[in-house]
């Protein structure tokens, strides 16, 4: 309450003997960019005779001029997230609000997100790792931010269906959107993001769809036009049938199948030929491919940057030598063949056959 901030105020100046910041580290307190804030407008109350809102309107001045800058309201990180939204939502001033960034902030709900999205101004909203959100926060941004273009929900484990399939239909502008870690979305999800026209960043690590999902997402017109960053880390649902069809993402430049035990050289020659634009390709613990599929990589991929095929024990020598003789330019900079004991090149043989490589560790 505004009483207990301005009670909070005459605390701090009492016990202050050093200045703001020795005040805080003094306490042993953590602060963060809110706290920060907070703490920066009691310290300019200067008498007892401060009425209560004028408290109020300063600590909704002074946090909004600190964490909120231009359109943008970053909290990331931030303690009391909660506390502070409120507060800035009181003082009316988010007429202008479209980019909101609250990843890993805490003591924030539903609600706080609902309140934000009602000023129907909203066009990046990043909920990474919000873990006290979910289904009516998403299904807010859904009815009152048609024009959102990207949602980061990354590990949000209280997401379902109805949200996504929700904002898919009302936000048809998405272009980017992190579901990694969301294990309570299904195949339903998975076709709602096929409709999306514009989609061009997609991350659905840990998602559980099925071959029947992946396929609804690549084959789909929006995605197959427009895809360019597509993480399929640690999924062990799909299979060839489904990757194959990745390489009908011919504007693809970042592709992760990390750990995709059931991708083989078959879909991997489809990829290499379809998605010829790739410059970041992880393989790693892809153990079912050989040289096959890697010298297919190495002739049509020439414009990587990176590739993994860490802890593969199949491929050789003679994927590495088709490899170096189409990357010489200087685009690849990392090449990790740690774990492959049929490739015989050590570090300065890698580096002598593609002088561009700078790095050789990436999937540790």
């Amino acid at each position: 309450s505004p009483s207990a901030l301005l009670k909070r105020k005459r605390e701090i100046i009492r016990d202050e003997p050093f200045g703001d910041d020795a005040v805080m580290a003094t306490r042993g307190e953590e602060t963060s960019v809110g706290d920060r804030a907070l703490y920066s407008v009691q310290r300019q109350v200067p008498t007892e005779e401060e009425t209560a809102q004028q408290v109020h309107d300063a600590v909704a001045a002074a946090a909004a001029g600190t964490v909120w800058k231009h359109d943008t309201l970053d909290l990331r990180g931030c303690h009391r997230s909660g506390q502070y939204i409120a507060t800035i939502v009181a003082a009316g001033r988010l007429k202008h609000l479209a980019c909101l960034n609250l990843e890993f902030a805490m003591q924030v709900t539903d609600e706080h997100v609902a309140a934000l999205a009602e000023w129907g101004t909203l066009r990046r909203v990043n909920l990474n790792a919000a873990q006290h959100v979910g289904d009516r926060a998403v299904t807010a941004l859904a009815r009152c931010s048609p024009d959102l273009t990207e949602i980061g929900l990354y590990w949000n484990v209280r997401v379902t269906d109805d949200s996504v399939a929700l904002l898919c239909a009302s936000c048809p502008g998405l272009s980017k959107v992190n579901l990694s870690g969301c294990r309570r979305l299904t195949d339903v999800s998975a076709k709602a993001l096929g409709t999306l026209k514009h989609l061009e960043y997609l991350d659905i690590t840990r998602c559980t769809f099925s071959d029947g999902g992946l396929t609804a997402v690549v084959l789909s017109p929006g995605p197959c036009a427009n895809l360019a960053h597509l993480n399929l880390y640690a999924v062990a649902t799909y299979t060839d049938v489904s990757f194959a069809c990745v390489g009908v993402l011919t504007q693809l430049t970042f592709l992760d199948l990390c750990g995709s035990q059931s991708l083989t050289d078959r879909a991997l020659v489809e990829i290499a030929e379809g998605s010829e634009l790739l410059t970041y390709l992880n393989l790693s613990w892809c153990n079912l491919v050989t040289d096959v599929g890697m010298c297919a990589v190495g002739r049509h991929c020439t414009r990587l940057e990176l590739l993994s095929v860490h802890g593969n024990r199949n491929v050789t020598s003679a994927f590495v030598a088709i490899l170096a003789a189409n990357n010489r330019g200087v685009g690849l900079k990392t090449l990790d063949v740690h774990g492959c004991v049929g490739v015989a090149e050590d570090r300065d043989g890698l580096r002598a056959l593609m002088p561009s490589l700078t790095t050789f560790t990436h999937h540790t």
